[in-house]
């Protein structure tokens, strides 16, 4: 039976049939992982971004240095395609607040840009006429278009009434309505009187 070389061809191209079968077209068109390049599908240097809501009202401003723009599958865009943006600098625009000031050395985006992971010393300011509120983490995810950004690191907030270090904060840049979750500690110093 095993002498016969079609028994032979029909059992290797049974092989051949199992082990596709478990694929799909991109994956079997795709580059091995060690053969894959990791160069960006494009880039920009000192770039500058701005959304604006429907009204026309600027939402926010991103500067960053350089983008580069990673595409998962080649020559089409995909939920897994990401930008990774060197030291950016976000303005968040609220309807009657005063503006977020954002900074940290790295930024990630995914596909779609609705979302924003920063890294390393990143740092979250505003500046109003009770004085500055400034908080310092070592990663945030914002959302800019819901005016958004929370964590689960170590997070500490200052601002002339005092100090407080806690884990984990979610923030509505928009209304100004910071929340502290867990392990938090704090000084507070009240306005002196006139």
């Amino acid at each position: 039976m095993w002498k016969h070389p079609l028994t032979w061809i029909g059992l290797f191209l049974l092989i051949a049939l199992v082990a596709v079968w478990d694929y799909s077209p991109e994956d079997l068109l795709r580059a091995p992982p060690e053969a894959q390049t990791r160069f960006p599908q494009a880039f920009m240097v000192a770039s500058e971004t701005r959304r604006y809501d429907p009204e026309g009202q600027l939402q926010y401003r991103m500067l960053s240095e350089r983008a580069d723009h990673f595409q998962h599958l080649p020559n089409r865009s995909s939920p897994k395609d990401y930008s990774l943006i060197q030291a950016p600098d976000v303005t968040v625009f609220g309807e009657d607040t005063p503006p977020w000031q954002l900074t940290a050395r790295l930024g990630r985006s995914d596909a779609t840009g609705e979302t924003l992971v920063f890294t390393g010393e990143v740092r979250a300011w505003q500046q109003s006429a009770n004085g500055a509120m400034e908080i310092t983490t070592p990663e945030l995810q914002v959302e800019p278009n819901r005016q958004f950004a929370q964590t689960d690191k170590a997070v500490t907030m200052r601002s002339p009434q005092g100090r407080h270090d806690a884990v984990g904060m979610r923030a509505d840049l928009a209304e100004d309505q910071i929340e502290l979750l867990s392990e938090v500690r704090g000084t507070y110093e009240p306005p002196q009187g006139n």
